[in-house]
């Protein structure tokens, strides 16, 4: 049995994340379906991509990631498939893989159209159901990415890790606010030079205290479960506090 993991911002108040599974199913029954999350903020690639990245270190190897995040469904971008040592990803060229393949050998394809046989006519805007889930179930079920594209040479990339380090501070990104209100960051823990800092996001300022729990006093810095930087606030919401949202810059000041 392969296991196909979805990640989408369709959200579950649609049909849209079934039609993917029943095409899945319809194609490849054997298939595990097993969701990352539907949840990715709106045409928020990089969000998407970020969330890709936590995730991906505890799938079992030789899944198959499927991926939609997809705001330029309809346009020229092309579908792909990405084989690395470890996973293959389906969905569109728009960077969504490529903070989880940057440091990994892979090969890369563009899914042939004309000659894959498809559930059915593509729409134009649902490539989820019309291409990726296609694709994504006969992959499961044996094909090779030989056998449904062809070899291409460059794919869309997006840096997620882009920080500026000084003296006396650090400048980072808000990446994913979780349900707690925890704000997670593109700063990674080693980083973190201080027991304290001014905490700057948009407009509000806010004095932070290192942390080894979630249970402490204010404003907290946490090494978050990916060794990343986290604020949080015990038994609050620290995206609240701070009105934080993600794709934020953000600054700390050491004091």
């Amino acid at each position: 049995m392969v296991s196909i993991y979805f990640l989408t911002d369709f959200g579950n108040n649609d049909y849209y994340v079934c039609a993917m599974k029943g095409v899945v199913r319809t194609l490849c029954p054997k298939a595990e379906i097993i969701e990352i999350t539907n949840n990715v903020r709106k045409f928020n690639v990089k969000h998407g991509s970020f969330i890709l990245w936590q995730a991906l270190r505890w799938i079992e190897k030789e899944s198959i990631v499927l991926g939609v995040i997809d705001p330029g469904v309809g346009t020229a971008r092309d579908p792909i498939i990405v084989k690395s040592r470890d996973y293959t990803f389906v969905g569109p060229d728009n960077g969504l893989f490529y903070p989880s393949i940057q440091e990994s050998e892979f090969d890369l394809y563009k899914i042939d159209l004309k000659g894959t046989e498809l559930i059915h006519r593509r729409t134009g805007t649902f490539d989820g159901r019309d291409i990726f889930a296609p694709i994504a179930a006969m992959l499961a079920c044996g094909k090779s990415p030989d056998e449904l594209g062809f070899r291409k040479k460059s794919m869309e990339v997006i840096d997620i890790w882009k920080v500026k380090l000084g003296e006396n501070f650090i400048e980072g990104e808000v990446m994913n606010i979780d349900r707690f209100g925890n704000i997670m960051t593109n700063i990674s823990w080693e980083n973190v030079k201080s027991n304290h800092a001014i905490v700057n996001i948009r407009r509000l300022s806010a004095k932070a205290f290192k942390s080894s729990s979630y249970s402490g006093k204010g404003l907290l810095m946490i090494k978050g479960s990916t060794e990343l930087l986290e604020l949080s606030l015990a038994k609050g919401s620290a995206a609240d506090f701070l009105e934080a949202d993600v794709g934020d810059n953000m600054r700390l000041d050491w004091r």
